[in-house]
Parts: structure tokens; C-alpha cells; sequence
């Protein structure tokens, strides 16, 4: 009995022992690594000179048709989609900053594309889209109804 108690007491002290080294190695090698100093290196370009810039020329009809006349301003093609209920303006933020404006755009979108496109902006599930029927809201708002 004392013999194998005596086994297991320097088996363990061993186990202890080599561990213990195994762990300093292991420090010590990453350490020599992570010492030295890190050089980038950087390849340096010789100077051109810069091109000349073409000048872009578009057909006048384009112009004139982006431009808006004083009487329509911007806001008023865009719809207040905070009105749906469980619309806040996060939510209105992000159906502004995927191109959504207007009660009709919303009305003809899908639960399910709506939430994906969402997705990069701020996080809503289909599901709370059709509980909460933004789809529907947009459009009764969007033939006039107010119910």
C-alpha cells in the first residue's frame, strides 16, 4: 500500500512538474515572437502627374428635368411614416435610408423582403410586420382612408 501511494505521490509531483515547464515554454516562445519591433514595409510610388479631368457634358433635358420647380419641394413626395402605428422614427430612418418614402412604396413591399432589406439597418422581424400590419396601414393610408 505505501509502495503504490508512493507511486501515485511522484507520478502526480511529475505530472505537477511538467506541466508547470510546459507552461513556462510556451510563454517564452510566444514572447520571443510578439518582442521584436514590427517593421511595414512600404513600397513608395514614383510621382505622376495627374491627368487632365474630362469634362462631363449631359443633355440639357436631363438637367432640366431633375431640377424641381419652388412649388414642390422635396418633403412633400415623401409621406410621414410614423404615422403607422409601430413606426417610430428609427424605423421611418431605415425605410428612408432603403428608398422607402411613401405610403404606396411600403404597401406594395412583403413582410419578408421588407425585413431583409431591413436587416442592414435595424433589426425587425416579419412576423412583427404582419402583426403589427405595417403593409396594411400603408395602404389604407396610401388610397386616403384614415381607419
Amino acid at each position: 500500500m505505501q509502495k503504490t501511494a508512493r507511486n501515485l505521490a511522484v507520478l502526480g509531483t511529475g505530472l505537477g512538474v511538467s506541466a508547470v515547464v510546459g507552461w513556462l515554454l510556451l510563454r517564452e516562445s510566444k514572447r520571443s515572437r510578439d518582442d521584436g519591433p514590427s517593421r511595414i514595409l512600404v513600397r513608395s510610388q514614383t510621382r505622376q502627374e495627374p491627368e487632365e479631368i474630362k469634362e462631363i457634358v449631359l443633355p440639357l433635358e436631363a438637367l432640366e428635368s431633375d431640377e424641381q420647380t419652388p412649388d414642390t419641394p422635396a418633403a412633400a413626395t415623401e409621406d410621414d411614416l410614423t404615422v403607422i402605428k409601430d413606426i417610430g422614427q428609427r424605423f421611418a430612418d431605415a425605410l428612408h435610408a432603403i428608398g422607402i418614402t411613401r405610403y404606396d412604396q411600403l404597401a406594395g413591399q412583403t413582410p419578408d423582403d421588407l425585413a431583409a432589406r431591413l436587416a442592414p439597418h435595424v433589426t425587425v422581424r416579419a412576423q412583427r410586420i404582419r402583426d403589427k400590419d405595417w403593409i396594411g396601414q400603408a395602404a389604407r393610408l396610401a388610397s386616403g382612408q384614415t381607419s
